[in-house]
C-alpha cells in the first residue's frame, strides 16, 4: 500500500462517509474527490500495516521479506525501490490494477481515519504463494486486511505452520472483525501465536473491556498483547496478564503507531526477550511513531 496523507478538521469528516478511525474500502474515484475537497497535496510515504511493522523490524537490524502485490505504476515502482533500500526483499508479484493506497485524514487529536483503495492488492493469486518462501522462516507476520483477499490469510497461515514458524496477527480494525468474526475465531485458536489487537477490536472479538479480553485472547493463541494508547499496553501469556506503561509521547500522527509497536515487540520475542521487555521495545517504537507524520520509524 501507498499511504497519502492529510491533516483535515473535525468538521471535514462530517463530509465523509462512514466513523472516524475506522478503515473502509472506497472506489480510487471517491478517493480522488476527497483529495480534490481537502484542496491539499498528500504527504506520499509507503504503508500498510504489515509492511509498516516489516520496515520496523528491518529498520531494527532483522532480515525480512515483503510478501504482497503492485500495480504497474509510479507508486508501485516508488514501493518497490524504497523495500529494497531498507534491505527488505521484495517477494512481489505485478497487478494490472493500480497499486493500492490508503488515503489516511489527520484530525487535530493525532487519530487517523482511513478509507482505502485495494487496486493491485485484490486478489494474490494461489500461484504466488511459494512453500520455499516459507523455509527457514522464524516469522510470519500478517495483518487482518488480508482476510478480504479470498482465502490468503488461512493459505499463508498453513504455509508457515507447516514451516514450523511463528504466527503473529495484527486484528487491524474494529469493521474488519465484524466482517469475518467466525473466521478469526477459527484463526486465532487453530494457528496463530502472537495476536495484537487495541481496546475497540479486543472489544469487537470478545465482548470484554481490555483486561478480561486480554485473557480470553491467550485463551485462543499463546500471546495475546492488547494496545491501550496513554495507558501503554496489557500482555497475557499462560493465564496470567501484566500492563506495560507508555514511554512520553508528543502526539503527532497516530498513523503506524502500532504496526511499529508490533515491530518492537516481535524484535524482542525473536530475540527470545523476556515478555516485559518485549512489550517495552514495542511501547518504545509506538511512542517514536506518533511523534513524526506517517509509519517511518525515526
Amino acid at each position: 500500500c501507498i499511504d497519502l496523507l492529510i491533516p483535515v478538521s473535525e468538521e471535514f469528516l462530517t463530509h465523509v462517509p462512514g466513523e472516524k478511525g475506522g478503515a473502509q474500502s472506497i472506489d480510487i474515484e471517491d478517493i480522488n474527490k476527497i483529495i480534490a475537497k481537502s484542496q491539499q497535496m498528500p504527504i506520499i510515504a509507503t504503508g500498510g500495516s504489515c509492511a509498516n511493522a516489516i520496515k520496523g523490524l528491518a529498520s531494527l537490524g532483522e532480515k525480512c521479506a515483503l510478501l504482497s502485490r503492485i500495480g504497474i505504476d509510479a507508486l508501485g515502482e516508488h514501493f518497490l525501490q524504497y523495500m529494497k533500500k531498507l534491505g527488505i526483499v521484495p517477494l512481489f508479484s505485478e497487478s494490472d490494477h493500480p497499486t493500492a493506497r490508503v488515503l489516511c485524514l489527520i484530525t487535530p487529536d493525532g487519530q487517523r481515519t482511513m478509507r482505502f483503495y485495494m487496486g493491485s492488492n485484490k486478489e494474490i493469486p494461489d500461484q504466488f504463494l511459494y512453500p520455499n518462501y516459507f523455509k527457514g522462516v522464524s516469522l510470519v507476520h500478517l495483518d487482518a486486511y488480508t482476510l478480504r483477499n479470498r482465502n490468503l490469510t488461512r493459505q499463508v497461515m498453513e504455509l508457515a505452520q507447516d514451516a514450523g514458524a511463528t504466527i503473529s496477527l495484527d486484528l487491524s480494525s474494529f469493521e474488519i472483525i465484524k466482517e469475518y468474526y467466525d473466521t478469526l475465531l477459527e484463526l486465532l485458536t487453530h494457528y496463530v501465536d502472537i495476536v495484537f489487537a487495541n481496546v475497540d477490536e479486543t472489544k469487537g472479538l470478545t465482548g470484554a473491556d481490555p483486561l478480561e479480553g486480554c485473557l480470553k485472547l491467550q485463551d485462543m493463541c499463546s500471546v495475546a498483547v492488547v494496545l491501550m494508547g496513554k495507558q501503554g499496553c496489557l500482555v497475557g501469556h499462560r493465564g496470567k496478564t501484566f500492563q506495560s506503561p507508555a514511554f512520553p509521547a508528543q502526539l503527532i500522527d497516530t498513523t503506524g503507531a502500532g504496526d511499529l509497536f508490533a515491530s518492537g515487540f516481535l524484535f524482542g520475542y525473536l530475540n527470545r526477550y523476556p515478555l516485559p521487555i518485549c512489550a517495552r521495545l514495542g511501547n518504545r517504537l509506538g511512542a517514536a511513531a506518533v511523534e513524526v507524520q506517517g509509519a517511518e520509524l525515526p
